[in-house]
């Protein structure tokens, strides 16, 4: 029997979870701020509000860019914690930094419901694939409850014992990721004077020890990129590269340290979306570093 599943947030990955729910057979209703994003997802059940996305599902899914787009969500006037929760599930899979998953887990549990942070790893591909990484954060019980849900769109499911904690395991992956792409720029920009095709240069890397396998797996992306076309396709754009190294580097300064790389690629990042690419392809921080 389908599940009642309701996704606030349908951007690039919302609209994805959703129509992977969809079909797999699942009642699936949702909300996005853009009505227009909501009523091109085939099978969605379109609602007014986050409030009544929670009135007719028995789990609800996040999945919003940042801690300023959730704030409404949560706690606006027809928000998430408007409505009468009851034993309504709120499984988060926002990326955002601890002590923002954590207020909300707070929020949701004054409110009677049922709190699960999960943030994942991949992205559109993974998403429709059922392909994702779950990172799980809460009580035992209640990542129980969410598992239904879960098996449906990721392949690994890594428990934790507290939002919060998933978060931080969330933007931990990040990082290396988002480094290994500024890296593969650089490389680029140094071996261009000796004669080594841009084709040539990410085979090798993607298949070097030292080659995140996002590289391979966005070779074409890449190499798009790097001879000046964007990618037909956008999995994680810069915008949402840059405002995760500013979570990882606000973690940092929050906790008494600091992080040289994540602020060195942070400024890349702020510079490419500054130049008008933040709506392509994180295969773009790559090629950043080429352009004229």
């Amino acid at each position: 029997m389908g599940l009642r599943i309701g996704v606030v947030g349908l951007g690039r990955m919302g609209a994805a979870i959703a129509a992977r729910l969809i079909e797999r057979g699942h009642d699936v209703c949702g909300w996005n701020r853009t009505v227009a994003r909501s009523e091109a997802i085939e099978g969605l059940i379109v609602r007014a509000s986050p409030a009544e996305t929670v009135a007719s599902t028995d789990t609800v899914i996040v999945m919003l860019l940042d801690e300023e787009a959730a704030r409404p969500v949560y706690h606006g006037e027809a928000g998430l914690l408007s409505s009468d929760l009851g034993s309504t599930l709120i499984l988060d899979m926002s990326t955002l930094k601890p002590a923002d998953m954590l207020a909300n887990a707070e929020a949701v549990r004054a409110a009677g419901g049922i709190f699960v942070g999960c943030p994942v790893g991949g992205t559109v591909g993974p998403a429709r694939a059922g392909k994702l990484l779950g990172l799980a954060g809460g009580d035992s019980a209640a990542i129980d409850r969410a598992m239904p849900v879960l098996n449906e769109l990721c392949d690994q499911i890594e428990r934790f014992a507290t939002p919060e904690a998933a978060s931080a395991m969330k933007l931990a992956i990040n990082l290396p990721l988002l480094v290994a792409f500024q890296a593969l720029g650089e490389a680029a920009l140094m071996t261009r004077p000796y004669g080594i095709t841009q084709d040539r240069l990410v085979s090798i890397i993607s298949g070097s020890p030292g080659g995140a396998p996002a590289i391979g797996l966005r070779r074409e992306a890449v190499l798009a990129e790097m001879a000046g076309r964007p990618a037909h396709t956008v999995g994680f754009s810069l915008e949402a590269v840059e405002k995760d190294l500013r979570l990882i580097d606000e973690v940092g300064r929050a906790e008494g340290f600091d992080l040289p790389v994540t602020e060195a690629v942070r400024r890349f990042a702020h510079d490419a979306v500054r130049e008008g690419w933040g709506e392509r392809d994180l295969a773009a921080l790559a090629a950043f570093n080429l352009r004229a």
